[in-house]
Protein backbone atom coordinates (compact mmCIF):
# COMPACT_ATOMS: atom_id res chain seq x y z
CA UNK A 1 0.00 0.00 0.00
CA UNK A 2 2.70 2.17 0.75
CA UNK A 3 4.23 2.11 -2.72
CA UNK A 4 1.02 2.74 -4.46
CA UNK A 5 0.46 5.70 -1.70
CA UNK A 6 3.99 7.82 -3.06
CA UNK A 7 2.56 7.33 -7.16
CA UNK A 8 -0.43 8.79 -5.56
CA UNK A 9 0.54 11.58 -3.66
CA UNK A 10 3.39 12.35 -6.23
CA UNK A 11 1.03 12.88 -9.13
CA UNK A 12 0.93 16.27 -10.41
CA UNK A 13 -3.04 15.92 -9.71
CA UNK A 14 -2.01 16.25 -6.26
CA UNK A 15 1.55 18.05 -5.60
CA UNK A 16 -0.36 21.59 -5.81
CA UNK A 17 -3.46 20.48 -3.95
CA UNK A 18 -2.78 17.92 -1.15
CA UNK A 19 -5.61 16.08 0.99
CA UNK A 20 -7.17 17.92 3.65
CA UNK A 21 -8.58 16.49 6.44
CA UNK A 22 -11.19 18.43 8.80
CA UNK A 23 -12.02 17.27 12.28
CA UNK A 24 -14.34 19.38 14.15
CA UNK A 25 -14.12 18.96 18.06
CA UNK A 26 -10.92 17.64 18.48
CA UNK A 27 -10.86 17.50 21.91
CA UNK A 28 -8.69 13.91 21.64
CA UNK A 29 -6.44 12.64 19.60
CA UNK A 30 -6.90 12.83 15.82
CA UNK A 31 -8.21 9.54 13.91
CA UNK A 32 -5.69 6.72 13.49
CA UNK A 33 -7.00 6.08 9.76
CA UNK A 34 -5.40 9.22 9.39
CA UNK A 35 -2.05 8.09 10.14
CA UNK A 36 -1.82 6.39 7.17
CA UNK A 37 -1.87 9.05 4.90
CA UNK A 38 -0.46 12.18 7.33
CA UNK A 39 2.76 12.67 5.50
CA UNK A 40 0.76 13.84 2.44
CA UNK A 41 -2.23 15.77 4.36
CA UNK A 42 -3.05 18.74 5.51
CA UNK A 43 -4.91 18.72 8.59
CA UNK A 44 -7.19 20.98 10.08
CA UNK A 45 -8.29 20.43 13.95
CA UNK A 46 -11.06 22.38 15.78
CA UNK A 47 -11.33 22.71 19.68
CA UNK A 48 -13.67 25.41 21.12
CA UNK A 49 -11.47 27.75 23.38
CA UNK A 50 -12.48 31.12 25.34
CA UNK A 51 -8.97 32.31 24.57
CA UNK A 52 -8.18 34.89 21.42
CA UNK A 53 -8.45 33.64 18.29
CA UNK A 54 -4.82 31.48 17.66
CA UNK A 55 -3.94 28.85 14.63
CA UNK A 56 -0.71 26.51 15.40
CA UNK A 57 0.78 25.53 12.88
CA UNK A 58 3.23 22.43 12.66
CA UNK A 59 4.21 19.13 11.22
CA UNK A 60 2.81 17.39 14.30
CA UNK A 61 1.53 13.66 14.27
CA UNK A 62 3.93 13.31 11.26
CA UNK A 63 1.15 15.60 8.97
CA UNK A 64 2.77 17.29 6.00
CA UNK A 65 0.95 20.30 8.06
CA UNK A 66 -1.10 20.69 11.16
CA UNK A 67 -3.33 23.39 11.66
CA UNK A 68 -4.82 23.77 15.53
CA UNK A 69 -7.71 26.44 15.62
CA UNK A 70 -8.41 27.59 18.88
CA UNK A 71 -12.55 28.14 17.86
CA UNK A 72 -15.72 26.92 18.24
CA UNK A 73 -17.27 25.71 14.70
CA UNK A 74 -20.90 26.63 14.21
CA UNK A 75 -22.94 27.07 11.11
CA UNK A 76 -22.53 31.02 10.95
CA UNK A 77 -19.91 33.60 12.12
CA UNK A 78 -20.99 35.22 15.41
CA UNK A 79 -19.15 37.59 18.36
CA UNK A 80 -20.53 35.39 21.08
CA UNK A 81 -22.62 32.61 21.59
CA UNK A 82 -23.25 30.32 25.12
CA UNK A 83 -21.20 27.08 25.78
CA UNK A 84 -22.24 24.96 28.39
CA UNK A 85 -19.36 23.60 30.48
CA UNK A 86 -20.24 20.14 31.74
CA UNK A 87 -18.66 17.72 34.23
CA UNK A 88 -17.46 15.75 31.57
CA UNK A 89 -15.82 18.00 29.14
CA UNK A 90 -16.90 15.81 26.20
CA UNK A 91 -20.35 16.77 26.85
CA UNK A 92 -19.66 20.73 26.65
CA UNK A 93 -21.56 22.39 24.03
CA UNK A 94 -23.34 25.04 22.03
CA UNK A 95 -26.16 23.27 23.15
CA UNK A 96 -28.27 23.19 26.54
CA UNK A 97 -28.58 19.91 27.66
CA UNK A 98 -31.92 18.46 27.89
CA UNK A 99 -31.95 17.51 31.32
CA UNK A 100 -35.27 16.55 31.70
CA UNK A 101 -34.81 14.12 28.75
CA UNK A 102 -31.55 12.97 30.31
CA UNK A 103 -33.02 12.36 33.62
CA UNK A 104 -33.73 8.70 33.47
CA UNK A 105 -30.32 7.82 31.43
CA UNK A 106 -27.28 6.32 33.71
CA UNK A 107 -24.72 8.49 32.14
CA UNK A 108 -27.13 11.90 32.80
CA UNK A 109 -24.74 13.04 35.29
CA UNK A 110 -22.13 14.08 32.81
CA UNK A 111 -24.36 16.46 31.25
CA UNK A 112 -24.60 18.94 34.61
CA UNK A 113 -23.98 22.31 33.55
CA UNK A 114 -21.00 23.43 35.88
CA UNK A 115 -20.97 27.18 34.02
CA UNK A 116 -21.72 29.24 30.84
CA UNK A 117 -19.61 30.55 29.08
CA UNK A 118 -19.60 33.47 25.99
CA UNK A 119 -17.21 32.27 23.08
CA UNK A 120 -16.91 33.54 19.92
CA UNK A 121 -18.00 30.75 17.01
CA UNK A 122 -16.54 31.10 13.39
CA UNK A 123 -18.05 29.00 10.38
CA UNK A 124 -15.99 26.83 8.69
CA UNK A 125 -15.47 28.63 5.33
CA UNK A 126 -14.02 31.34 7.18
CA UNK A 127 -11.69 29.38 9.13
CA UNK A 128 -10.33 27.73 6.49
CA UNK A 129 -10.13 30.87 4.40
CA UNK A 130 -8.28 32.66 7.12
CA UNK A 131 -5.37 29.61 6.33
CA UNK A 132 -6.07 30.44 3.00
CA UNK A 133 -7.51 26.70 1.84
CA UNK A 134 -11.05 26.81 0.09
CA UNK A 135 -11.69 22.57 -0.85
CA UNK A 136 -11.72 19.78 2.23
CA UNK A 137 -11.80 15.94 1.19
CA UNK A 138 -12.35 14.38 4.46
CA UNK A 139 -14.64 15.41 6.81
CA UNK A 140 -14.65 14.79 10.29
CA UNK A 141 -17.52 16.28 13.28
CA UNK A 142 -18.32 15.29 16.63
CA UNK A 143 -19.66 19.10 17.53
CA UNK A 144 -22.16 17.39 20.67
CA UNK A 145 -25.20 18.33 18.79
CA UNK A 146 -24.63 20.53 16.09
CA UNK A 147 -22.46 18.41 13.24
CA UNK A 148 -25.45 18.45 10.55
CA UNK A 149 -25.89 22.14 10.59
CA UNK A 150 -22.36 22.87 10.25
CA UNK A 151 -22.00 20.41 7.58
CA UNK A 152 -25.01 22.30 6.05
CA UNK A 153 -23.44 25.27 6.01
CA UNK A 154 -20.98 24.62 3.52
CA UNK A 155 -20.90 26.09 -0.02
CA UNK A 156 -22.66 23.21 -2.42
CA UNK A 157 -19.56 23.47 -4.67
CA UNK A 158 -17.67 22.39 -2.07
CA UNK A 159 -20.41 19.53 -0.38
CA UNK A 160 -20.21 17.85 -3.46
CA UNK A 161 -16.43 17.35 -3.82
CA UNK A 162 -16.15 15.89 -0.15
CA UNK A 163 -15.28 12.54 -0.44
CA UNK A 164 -15.63 10.80 3.27
CA UNK A 165 -17.94 12.86 5.91
CA UNK A 166 -18.04 11.11 9.36
CA UNK A 167 -20.24 12.33 12.16
CA UNK A 168 -21.56 11.45 15.55
CA UNK A 169 -25.04 12.41 15.98
CA UNK A 170 -27.82 11.72 19.06
CA UNK A 171 -30.30 8.92 19.05
CA UNK A 172 -31.67 10.37 22.31
CA UNK A 173 -32.48 13.67 23.70
CA UNK A 174 -29.28 14.99 24.80
CA UNK A 175 -29.18 18.29 24.35
CA UNK A 176 -32.20 20.97 23.38
CA UNK A 177 -32.60 21.47 19.66
CA UNK A 178 -30.11 19.14 18.57
CA UNK A 179 -29.28 17.11 15.18
CA UNK A 180 -30.31 14.10 15.65
CA UNK A 181 -29.60 11.17 13.85
CA UNK A 182 -33.03 10.89 11.70
CA UNK A 183 -32.28 14.04 10.58
CA UNK A 184 -28.49 13.69 9.62
CA UNK A 185 -29.85 10.60 7.29
CA UNK A 186 -32.66 12.28 6.02
CA UNK A 187 -30.81 14.78 4.86
CA UNK A 188 -27.64 12.65 3.42
CA UNK A 189 -30.03 10.61 1.77
CA UNK A 190 -31.04 13.24 -0.42
CA UNK A 191 -27.12 14.26 -1.15
CA UNK A 192 -24.89 12.33 -3.36
CA UNK A 193 -23.28 10.03 -0.57
CA UNK A 194 -24.14 6.44 0.68
CA UNK A 195 -23.23 5.07 4.30
CA UNK A 196 -20.15 3.10 5.08
CA UNK A 197 -19.81 2.34 8.56
CA UNK A 198 -22.26 3.29 11.31
CA UNK A 199 -21.38 2.36 14.89
CA UNK A 200 -24.32 2.32 17.20
CA UNK A 201 -23.12 3.69 20.94
CA UNK A 202 -25.20 4.23 24.48
CA UNK A 203 -25.48 4.16 28.08
CA UNK A 204 -28.29 2.42 30.35
CA UNK A 205 -31.87 3.05 31.32
CA UNK A 206 -32.16 3.73 35.07
CA UNK A 207 -33.99 6.72 36.92
CA UNK A 208 -31.23 8.51 38.85
CA UNK A 209 -33.39 7.55 41.89
CA UNK A 210 -32.69 4.18 41.47
CA UNK A 211 -28.89 4.50 40.36
CA UNK A 212 -28.29 6.33 43.65
CA UNK A 213 -29.49 3.02 45.94
CA UNK A 214 -27.13 1.27 44.13
CA UNK A 215 -24.20 -0.06 45.55
CA UNK A 216 -20.74 1.94 44.87
CA UNK A 217 -19.27 -1.42 42.48
CA UNK A 218 -22.69 -1.41 40.67
CA UNK A 219 -22.76 2.65 39.95
CA UNK A 220 -19.18 2.66 38.49
CA UNK A 221 -19.75 -0.43 36.61
CA UNK A 222 -23.57 -0.24 35.55
CA UNK A 223 -22.40 -1.40 32.44
CA UNK A 224 -22.04 -4.68 33.74
CA UNK A 225 -25.36 -4.74 35.97
CA UNK A 226 -27.72 -3.60 32.63
CA UNK A 227 -27.66 -3.81 29.17
CA UNK A 228 -26.77 -0.77 26.63
CA UNK A 229 -29.16 0.64 24.86
CA UNK A 230 -28.69 2.90 21.63
CA UNK A 231 -27.81 6.77 22.52
CA UNK A 232 -25.51 7.88 19.98
CA UNK A 233 -23.84 6.81 16.71
CA UNK A 234 -20.79 7.01 14.74
CA UNK A 235 -21.61 7.31 11.42
CA UNK A 236 -19.78 7.37 8.29
CA UNK A 237 -20.48 8.20 4.30
CA UNK A 238 -18.18 8.02 1.34
CA UNK A 239 -19.60 10.35 -1.62
CA UNK A 240 -21.11 8.21 -4.66
CA UNK A 241 -19.02 10.09 -7.07
CA UNK A 242 -22.37 10.14 -9.51
CA UNK A 243 -22.68 13.70 -9.78
CA UNK A 244 -20.17 15.06 -12.63
CA UNK A 245 -18.25 16.88 -10.08
CA UNK A 246 -15.15 14.72 -9.63
CA UNK A 247 -11.83 15.00 -11.42
CA UNK A 248 -8.84 12.96 -11.54
CA UNK A 249 -7.92 14.05 -7.99
CA UNK A 250 -10.97 12.96 -6.63
CA UNK A 251 -10.72 9.58 -8.23
CA UNK A 252 -6.93 9.02 -6.74
CA UNK A 253 -8.05 10.17 -3.39
CA UNK A 254 -11.62 8.35 -3.56
CA UNK A 255 -9.32 5.14 -4.19
CA UNK A 256 -7.21 5.42 -1.27
CA UNK A 257 -9.79 6.83 1.25
CA UNK A 258 -12.08 3.86 0.53
CA UNK A 259 -9.23 1.59 0.32
CA UNK A 260 -8.14 2.86 3.79
CA UNK A 261 -12.15 1.94 5.19
CA UNK A 262 -11.33 -1.18 3.67
CA UNK A 263 -14.30 -0.56 0.77
CA UNK A 264 -12.51 -2.57 -1.38
CA UNK A 265 -15.55 -3.09 -4.03
CA UNK A 266 -16.17 0.37 -4.17
CA UNK A 267 -12.30 1.41 -4.39
CA UNK A 268 -12.35 -1.00 -7.47
CA UNK A 269 -15.01 0.69 -9.03
CA UNK A 270 -13.16 3.83 -8.24
CA UNK A 271 -10.00 2.21 -10.09
CA UNK A 272 -12.23 1.18 -13.11
CA UNK A 273 -14.03 3.85 -13.76
CA UNK A 274 -11.18 6.15 -13.42
CA UNK A 275 -9.15 4.39 -16.25
CA UNK A 276 -12.50 4.69 -18.28
CA UNK A 277 -12.22 8.62 -17.86
CA UNK A 278 -9.00 9.57 -17.83
CA UNK A 279 -6.82 7.15 -19.20
CA UNK A 280 -4.48 7.28 -16.16
CA UNK A 281 -1.79 4.23 -16.04
CA UNK A 282 -1.96 4.47 -12.04
CA UNK A 283 -5.44 2.99 -12.44
CA UNK A 284 -4.34 0.07 -13.76
CA UNK A 285 -2.21 -0.87 -10.62
CA UNK A 286 -5.17 0.31 -8.51
CA UNK A 287 -7.61 -2.22 -9.63
CA UNK A 288 -4.76 -4.73 -9.81
CA UNK A 289 -4.45 -4.03 -5.59
CA UNK A 290 -8.16 -3.92 -4.94
CA UNK A 291 -8.67 -7.29 -6.64
CA UNK A 292 -6.07 -8.60 -4.66
CA UNK A 293 -7.60 -7.00 -1.33
CA UNK A 294 -11.05 -9.10 -2.35
CA UNK A 295 -8.99 -12.16 -2.63
CA UNK A 296 -7.18 -11.75 0.31
CA UNK A 297 -10.72 -11.29 2.24
CA UNK A 298 -12.19 -14.00 0.65
CA UNK A 299 -9.04 -16.53 2.24
CA UNK A 300 -9.51 -14.55 5.21
CA UNK A 301 -13.15 -15.81 5.41
CA UNK A 302 -12.74 -19.04 4.40
CA UNK A 303 -9.85 -19.66 7.09
CA UNK A 304 -12.00 -18.07 10.07
CA UNK A 305 -14.76 -20.61 8.75
CA UNK A 306 -12.44 -23.74 8.40
CA UNK A 307 -11.25 -22.68 12.47
CA UNK A 308 -14.67 -22.08 13.30
CA UNK A 309 -15.52 -25.93 12.09
CA UNK A 310 -12.14 -27.54 13.47
CA UNK A 311 -13.44 -25.92 16.74
CA UNK A 312 -17.45 -27.21 16.58
CA UNK A 313 -15.91 -31.04 15.79
CA UNK A 314 -13.30 -30.84 18.40
CA UNK A 315 -16.42 -30.35 20.62
CA UNK A 316 -18.03 -32.99 19.10
CA UNK A 317 -16.27 -35.69 19.62
CA UNK A 318 -15.55 -35.01 23.45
Amino acid sequence: MKSILSEVFEHPALQNKPPVLIDVGASGALPEQWKLIAPYSICVAFDADTRDFNVTESDAGGYKKLYSLNRLVAEKSADEVPFYLTRSPYCSSSLHPDNAALKPWAFSGLFEVDRVVAMPAVDLVEALGAIGIDYLDWYKSDSQGTDLRIFKALPASTLSKVIAAEFEPGIIDAYLGEDKLHQLMAHMDSESFWISQMQIKGTQRIDQEDLAELNGLQRRYIGAFLKTAPGWCEISYFNKFDAGTMGLREYLLGWVFSSIYQEYGFALHLAKEGKAKFNEPLFDEMEVISKKALTGGYFKLAVRAFDKLVGLMAGFSK
